[in-house]
């Protein structure tokens, strides 16, 4: 208990509320305080973690680095409603609070992550009583009320080298080149969308990508220079 009394910083007001929504909310609930502040290991907080298996000291995943990299939190205060994987597959409805420091800048991220296997599960039954028995469907109608389907795959990870290291795999994964064989110009457009992702706010992400793109660490800061 001694971490919730004499907050001094804003970002430590939001350990107790983890906790109290951790409890509220149900083992099928994970609730994640991020500290922007230290990426690396920027878990401060956290509640029914086995939904991804991390704890307090794991890194921000690749989904929160592309939220900070394309400045997300200037836009709205929040992201809700979108959906990714657990790292065993399951789905999960998620969303992230950003959480403002009183001048404005990002001070950490709340984020929760929704375990809906239960509700999918339901609902496949559902669909197959309505097909079974001819009773069409709002959304075989063409309900108004469909959503956004899309799927982010979120990279839960308890250290920063494999976080690193499957954005990186990730990306390169997607060339129809190995990197042996790469150009430049195909290298570079590698490097445009490892920054996207932040991959180069992660400490060590120069000397990772250097190995992963067959280069030296003084060509991939060359090509930082020029993306940037």
């Amino acid at each position: 208990m001694s971490q919730e009394i004499g907050f001094t910083r804003t970002i430590d007001r939001y350990i107790p509320l983890v906790h109290f929504l951790g409890v509220f909310l149900g083992s099928q609930c994970e609730i994640v305080l991020h500290d922007v502040g230290v990426k690396e290991k920027s878990v401060l907080a956290i509640a029914n973690g086995h939904i991804s298996g991390r704890a307090v000291g794991a890194p921000l995943t690749d989904l929160s680095l592309t939220f900070l990299k394309s400045k997300e939190y200037m836009k709205s205060d929040w992201v809700m409603g979108y959906k990714t994987q657990s790292s065993d597959g399951h789905p999960l409805h998620s969303a992230t609070y950003f959480i403002r420091e009183d001048d404005g800048t990002l001070a950490g991220m709340l984020c929760l992550n929704m375990d809906t296997s239960d509700v999918q599960q339901a609902q496949e039954c559902l669909q197959r009583f309505i097909k079974a028995t001819g009773v069409e469907s709002d959304t075989e109608k063409g309900s108004p009320e469909s959503r956004d389907n899309s799927v982010h795959f979120e990279t839960f990870t308890d250290n920063i080298e494999s976080l690193t290291e499957g954005i990186i795999r990730k990306v390169i994964d997607q060339a129809e080149v190995d990197p042996e064989r790469m150009t430049t110009d195909e290298k570079m457009k590698i490097m445009r969308r490892l920054n996207e992702r932040g991959v180069f706010l992660l400490k060590g992400a120069v000397s990772l990508v250097a190995v992963a793109l067959a280069a030296s660490e003084a060509t991939i800061y060359r090509y930082l220079q020029k993306i940037s």
